[in-house]
């Protein structure tokens, strides 16, 4: 996913910044990098799913209700 869907978007440079300026070797750096990064993309596909939920719950309510059926006796 392309699109910047979450708030943390905004201020991930800020914490790429802030890991840069902590002494931590070059493979730890990476892979607190890489961490934010999955962390980013679980909130992406969370937003996506809450997003799509909200569309079917959205189109079930919006369909005219069924007439109930002519009774058989």
């Amino acid at each position: 996913m392309k699109s910047n869907v979450s708030k943390t978007n905004q201020s991930l440079d800020f914490f790429n910044q802030r890991l840069d300026e902590i002494r931590m070797n070059g493979h730890e750096r990476l892979k607190a990098k890489a961490r934010f990064a999955q962390a980013e993309a679980v909130a992406d596909a969370l937003s996506v799913a809450i997003h799509w939920i909200a569309r079917q719950f959205k189109r079930l309510a919006a369909k005219p209700g069924h007439r109930a059926a002519p009774s058989a006796g």
